[in-house]
């Protein structure tokens, strides 16, 4: 029996039945293979395959026992097996990878039966998955944070009085909600990309069911629910005035709802106490999404005549909300990265470190971006805040990115 040191967030393969170094050839055929997690996982589809010399599959259904995964083999064939293994982490994150062993002699792998060994995937999964999350998140700005722009910024204002007024809010709003709802097909289709290695995956119906049946699939059942419902929601804001305030926050707490379960689905579930992790992402998502959506709702009233008499009201209040949501992030930004640093070696030693090294400093020129504007002529500020709206979106992006690698710890 050997067992692989447990890495926090990524789950470890320990074959207990096999040597500890793959290729290890062995006297006896063995009857069983387990795998061991140090967290709970989903298998996809069957979970693990076992492939024999002449390329026949010889493994029996998995079995979950917590963070065991356990498939019985007939390997009755001398020469070299390859077992090839795919899961899907609590955090959502897919995880896959093979190692070979051998009975009696050993000989050529079958052909073929292999997959990219890692979480993640292969490069171009975890492409997807970046686009994929910075998809939701720059619709969850436009959708939520438009909608709180209107709410915090022209209502009290009397400006949604205004149907001139109203008209680009809404298409803004309208746009991230169509965004919410693209990104989850298209989380699908990288899930099960990088969990094959190919694009060929989206149309492999057995890794499709399994990946549905995870826990990503779970959550993105409750996001894509959460999209059609704030559909529906905005509908009726936009449509109908009767009980609009009480309809306004309900659409608002949706959208912290929907950066609750983003947590689920990223590294906050790996953090210790877990109800704290959630908080902290929640806090994160909600502040960003909050800063981008009030400047581009900013930007997409600046020139209406209704607003030009209103404009150092409108900048007054943006920048009452853009300093606040960027002290949360700030400060949520830094507890996260607490949680899963080892220390200042990894901002360059690792992905995930030099990730979040970039989008600080994408943030700190964005933070100057942001003080050019203040200290500008009232009519000149839309010159620095586009470009300050562009720096966020790459900020965005980044984030997808950092949410799709795995962290040191």
């Amino acid at each position: 029996m050997c067992a692989a040191s447990p890495l926090p967030y990524l789950p470890q393969l320990s074959p207990s039945d096999l040597p500890c170094e793959t290729g290890e050839v062995l006297p006896l055929a063995p009857s069983v293979v387990h795998l061991y997690f140090n967290e709970r996982v989903d298998v996809v589809g069957r979970g693990i395959r076992v492939v024999g010399p002449s390329g026949r599959r010889v493994e029996g259904p998995a079995q979950l026992s917590g963070t065991t995964v356990s498939v019985q083999v007939a390997a009755s064939e001398p020469g070299t097996y390859v077992v090839i293994w795919r899961v899907v982490a609590t955090d959502t994150h897919p995880a896959q990878g093979t190692f070979t062993f051998s009975v009696g002699r050993p000989g050529r792998p079958p052909a073929g039966a292999t997959v990219p060994s890692g979480r993640g995937g292969s490069q171009l999964g975890l492409a997807l998955q970046m686009l994929a999350r910075a998809l939701h998140l720059l619709g969850y700005a436009l959708s939520i944070g438009v909608f709180a722009f209107r709410q915090m910024v022209l209502v009290p204002l009397g400006l949604s009085a205004s149907a001139h007024v109203e008209r680009p809010v809404w298409r803004l709003i309208g746009a991230g909600v169509i965004a919410l709802l693209l990104a989850e097909p298209f989380a699908l289709m990288a899930q099960t990309v990088s969990l094959s290695g190919g694009a060929a995956a989206w149309f492999d119906l057995e890794l499709v069911g399994g990946v549905l049946d995870s826990s990503f699939g779970r959550v993105l059942a409750q996001r894509f629910g959460a999209a059609v419902l704030l559909w529906g929601l905005v509908g009726a804001v936009r449509n109908a005035h009767v009980r609009e305030i009480r309809t306004a926050w309900i659409v608002l707490l949706l959208g912290a709802t929907v950066a609750l379960v983003d947590g689920e689905a990223a590294h906050a579930v790996g953090t210790r106490p877990v109800w704290f992790g959630l908080v902290i992402n929640t806090l994160h998502e909600a502040a960003m999404g909050l800063w981008v959506g009030v400047l581009l709702g900013l930007l997409g009233v600046w020139r209406l005549p209704e607003v030009t008499a209103r404009h150092r009201e409108l900048t007054t209040r943006v920048a009452k909300i853009a300093a606040v949501s960027l002290t949360v992030l700030i400060t949520t930004g830094t507890v996260m990265a607490l949680q899963h640093l080892t220390g200042l070696r990894d901002l360059i030693a690792t992905g995930y470190g030099r990730t979040l090294t970039v989008k600080l400093g994408v943030l700190v020129a964005i933070l100057l971006l942001a003080i050019a504007a203040v200290r500008a002529p009232l009519d000149r500020r839309p010159r620095w805040w586009a470009p300050e709206v562009a720096g966020l979106i790459i900020v965005i992006t980044l984030a997808g990115l950092l949410v799709s690698v795995a962290p040191p710890q």
